[in-house]
């Protein structure tokens, strides 16, 4: 109920201020004012985070589990056509899913060199943050 009264008083004060002062202010000052307008108004627009589906990260738990056991048989198995050329495309699919995994989770872009190395740091993140798969 106060910010009522103020908003009247403000008005108030506007329209005796259109009184005495016959004359616009100048357009610097008017360009000055809009400028604090428009940033004041985008501090209270900001828009809430929304925050991550569950399904999504389900999803996405699944889909790195099904990769990490494809990795895993092609590994194990010697008799595989074209293995490595299937290793990379499962650990470059992989590396994708982690990359996607640490956005939904909010982990930091880890500082590793090595692929081995940064696969291994978002897994260790991901693993501290409750992910399984």
């Amino acid at each position: 109920m106060a910010w009522l009264g103020a908003a009247v008083l403000f008005l108030m004060l506007c329209a005796l201020l259109n009184l005495l002062l016959p004359n616009p202010p100048p357009a610097r000052w008017r360009r000055r004012l809009q400028r604090l307008t428009d940033r004041a108004g985008a501090r209270v627009r900001r828009r809430p985070v929304p925050t991550p589906d569950p399904f999504d990260t389900l999803r996405l738990q699944t889909r790195l589990g099904t990769l990490s056991t494809k990795i895993r048989r092609v590994e194990s198995d010697r008799h595989v056509y074209a293995r490595a050329h299937r290793l990379m495309a499962l650990e470059a699919a992989y590396d994708d899913l982690l990359d996607e995994a640490c956005r939904l989770a909010g982990v930091p872009d880890p500082d590793a060199k090595q692929p081995e190395e940064k696969r291994w740091q978002e897994e260790q993140e991901l693993a501290s943050r409750g992910w399984s798969w």
